[in-house]
């Protein structure tokens, strides 16, 4: 303690008497990292970086690979408990690292640029021989900063960033001791999920009908009788569906009625609020049916039923014939498993972990309500019930009640990241 006080006045002695210089030299206590006798810093090359809300000093130099006393000394701030006061620091440049993918048939050092939002100096200076296909590029990656979260967070990501209206991204959320979190994002509130003792997840489903822009996702941290609150933000993007036309015969006008369909949608919106915390699931999904088939109707089509309804196809359509077995993707629990007037003979299974899958227009339903199931297991037959104008499968998927591209769930990295196995 006495030589720590030592270094702290013989610091703020030669700030006194020589101000801020442009080579520094600041003795580095042992065992805070760097050498344990002095470091020679070159402040004045540092960049300036705006002291945020709530930022400290201890995160910002964890963040610089410097200890807090190094940084305090290098600003000569007085007192590092308290930056209210202080507007600008100086902090170390970021460091840059690189990506390598293949290049494209015929692509050149300024396309590339272009396609990655790059300088073409850079993307030549990491790849000064020519171009052919296939060729392995380097690209550089500028180091972005961790945000300086509040206790008890230690890392707020997203998986999938921009994310493309009708897909999921995954929010996890790293604490610092166990702790309880909830999401707010696009009119949605979502619990997280563990992973592990200090890793928790939540599902981000963003509907095909979302409007493109900018949302916030607010996360609320509850440990220790506390509550801390965080947003970070998400970008969602179009993305491209087709439109529909179907003309269905006379004899499925009526069910067509706008209440008909309204009434079910609202039926419906009762099972959307279902929040199981036990994850049943694992990544990729199993495929819903014994083998591939051709999808007739892809997730997120425009629609118009005969010109009577408007609306989107919220799941996917496999073209098969009327009796071959509808399969469990994941273990589950049957949620509903009755006749519906537009959807025909349905059935959803509850996954847990904020995660429902439905099936419509079934010839028959093997299981009750409650009933357990397993991945891989028959519990259903493809049929051509209700508003249906051929046998085929639909197959919908919910997360956190909003229907989202089931394709992305049958790739094992199609949320971007691994799930740990679900124990057995």
């Amino acid at each position: 303690m006495l030589r720590k006080l030592f270094y702290v006045f013989l610091a703020v002695l030669s700030l006194i008497i020589v101000g801020s210089p442009a080579l520094a030299y600041f003795p580095e206590p042992p065992g805070r990292g760097g050498d344990p006798h002095s470091t020679a810093l070159n402040v004045e090359a540092w960049r300036a970086h705006p002291v945020l809300p709530g930022e400290g000093l201890a995160c910002l130099a964890q963040r610089s690979g410097l200890s807090w006393e190094t940084l305090a000394r290098a600003n000569g701030v007085l007192h590092p408990g308290n930056l209210s006061h202080v507007v600008d620091l100086r902090l170390p440049n970021p460091a840059t690292s690189a990506k390598v993918l293949a290049a494209r048939q015929g692509e050149t050092s300024l396309e590339l640029a272009a396609r990655h939002n790059l300088s073409s100096w850079d993307v030549i200076r990491y790849n000064p021989q020519p171009l052919y296909t296939g060729a392995g590029v380097a690209l550089p990656i500028p180091a972005e900063p961790t945000p300086c979260l509040p206790y008890p967070l230690v890392s707020v990501e997203l998986t999938r960033q921009p994310l493309v209206r009708g897909q999921t991204s995954v929010l996890i959320v790293e604490t610092a001791e166990p702790a309880a979190c909830e999401v707010a994002y696009a009119g949605q509130i979502a619990p997280c999920y563990a992973l592990d003792a200090t890793r928790l997840y939540a599902l981000i489903g963003i509907s095909a009908l979302a409007e493109p822009g900018e949302y916030a996702i607010e996360v609320q941290v509850q440990a220790r009788g506390l509550d801390t609150a965080w947003q970070t933000p998400l970008t969602v993007t179009p993305g491209r569906y087709g439109f529909q036309f179907i003309n269905p015969p006379p004899a499925l006008n009526a069910l067509m009625d706008p209440a008909v369909m309204g009434g079910e949608l609202d039926y419906l919106a009762l099972w959307r609020v279902v929040r199981t915390p036990e994850r049943l699931w694992e990544l990729p999904l199993g495929f819903p049916l014994p083998f591939r088939a051709e999808i007739s109707a892809d997730y997120g089509a425009r629609r118009s039923y005969g010109g009577m309804v408007d609306g989107y196809h919220s799941g996917i359509d496999y073209r098969v014939g009327t009796g071959v077995s509808v399969l469990a993707p994941a273990d589950g629990v049957v949620l509903m498993a009755e006749r519906l007037v537009a959807r025909g003979n349905a059935v959803l299974i509850d996954h847990g972990g904020g995660l429902i899958t439905g099936y419509w227009h079934l010839s028959r339903i093997d299981v009750a309500v409650g009933q357990r199931v397993t991945r891989g297991e028959a519990f259903a037959a493809v049929g051509n019930t209700g508003l249906s104008t051929g046998p085929h499968l639909h197959w919908d998927v919910w997360v956190n009640g909003v229907s989202v591209d089931g394709k992305q769930w049958l790739e094992a990295d199609g949320l971007g990241m691994a799930f740990p196995s679900v124990a057995p």
